[in-house]
């Protein structure tokens, strides 16, 4: 049972953080911005996992509601984004360039991950 909880983890998006982090720690001396921007990337994969598990639980509803649904959490999880990495730019004071590129590796991360489960 535990070995097929560790297969759904988004591991490419863990390695993506991880990588970026460490070249930030290598050659800037910090990777606390690159860690925060994998953070972001892994909020936004909560939301989507929960927005597909609630999709999947069978409920019948008509397409219309799908769709809204769909624009509901597209728009929550592009919400998020926003304030957590400008919480991150303009309270934390995160070096903006660190923070994207974890953001990003973390994202596309988790694309290689979906891609490798079709």
């Amino acid at each position: 049972m535990l070995v097929s909880g560790v297969r759904k983890w988004p591991k490419m998006q863990l390695l993506g953080v991880i990588l970026a982090a460490v070249y930030f720690y290598i050659y800037s001396g910090g990777p606390v911005s690159a860690l925060y921007g994998g953070i972001v990337s892994f909020v936004n994969t909560v939301l989507i996992s929960r927005h597909i598990k609630r999709q999947d639980r069978g409920d019948s509803i008509s397409a219309q509601a799908s769709v809204g649904m769909m624009v509901a959490s597209v728009v929550m999880r592009m919400a998020v984004l926003v304030v957590l990495t400008l919480t991150g730019l303009l309270v934390f004071k995160l070096n903006a360039g660190e923070l994207i590129l974890g953001l990003v590796l973390g994202q596309v991360g988790y694309l290689i991950d979906k891609v490798k489960q079709i």
